[in-house]
């Protein structure tokens, strides 16, 4: 359920990080009118406003972690795919220099690569279930090849090392790129994020029992910063597939025509 609404447009996950923490306000504040109209009303007013204090403080310190987990994990994997169109872009100029044959089956390799990873590997990036494990093998058939050629000499062999220095770097940004496809909030931090989020909301009703619009408004004041924090952090949750995500545009401008 979390992959999927990690995986819709910031629209949409705004849309549900609302409709979900003004619902819990509302069951909240449901509750506690019906447990003060059944005789719990003194109970309630005994809460101590300090309580919300520790609750507070911890809840900060989660939305924290959590998006120091998920911003600088989508830069990293910003980075990864220029990493790739990089080491792409290189070997198709330093295969400039090799013969047609070896040019040719350069060419083919990164438009095999480039083809499968924008048609193949970011839908499976997207719905969470593609690994390094399955990543494709084109570049590594290219690279047996020139690897292979033991009757280049002079320049020529100098053009096929810087080639296939390129094509390995260009592997491992992919091979990087798979694997932080794989990486996103566990369903136990947001589990520990939504108990919290309801404990406050639930020592602000107990607090305010007696002064239904002070309740109400208080309330709803932190079921909007809850929602708008949850759709911060789960909009860049999955890099490549989430309501903010890379593309695969820089290894599409790579193309050869």
């Amino acid at each position: 359920m979390l992959v999927w609404v990690a995986s819709q447009s910031a629209l949409v996950i705004g849309l549900l990080c609302f409709a979900w923490s003004y619902l819990m306000c509302a069951a909240i504040y449901g509750a506690v009118r019906f447990a003060a109209r059944r005789g719990h009303e003194a109970a309630f007013k005994a809460a101590s406003p300090v309580t919300l204090t520790p609750l507070a403080v911890i809840f900060g310190l989660l939305v924290g972690f959590l998006a120091a987990d998920v911003w600088p994990n989508f830069e990293r994997a910003r980075n990864t795919v220029g990493q790739e169109a990089l080491g792409l872009r290189q070997a198709l100029l330093f295969a400039d220099a090799l013969p047609p044959e070896e040019r040719r089956l350069v060419r083919d390799g990164v438009q095999g690569h480039i083809t499968h990873a924008v048609s193949v590997e970011w839908p499976a990036m997207k719905a969470g279930d593609h690994g390094p494990r399955n990543a494709g093998d084109g570049l590594g058939k290219v690279l047996t090849a020139l690897l292979a050629d033991d009757h280049a000499g002079g320049n020529r062999r100098a053009a096929e090392e810087h080639t296939v220095r390129a094509l390995e770097r260009a592997l491992d940004a992919q091979r990087q790129r798979l694997f932080i496809s794989q990486t996103s909030v566990s369903g136990i931090k947001w589990f520990v994020f939504m108990v919290l989020a309801g404990l406050i909301e639930l020592t602000i009703a107990m607090i305010h029992v007696e002064n239904r619009s002070t309740k109400v408004i208080t309330m709803l004041i932190f079921a909007t910063a809850v929602a708008v924090s949850t759709l911060l952090i789960m909009a860049y949750d999955r890099p490549f597939g989430g309501g903010v995500s890379v593309t695969p545009a820089a290894l599409t401008d790579v193309l050869p025509s």
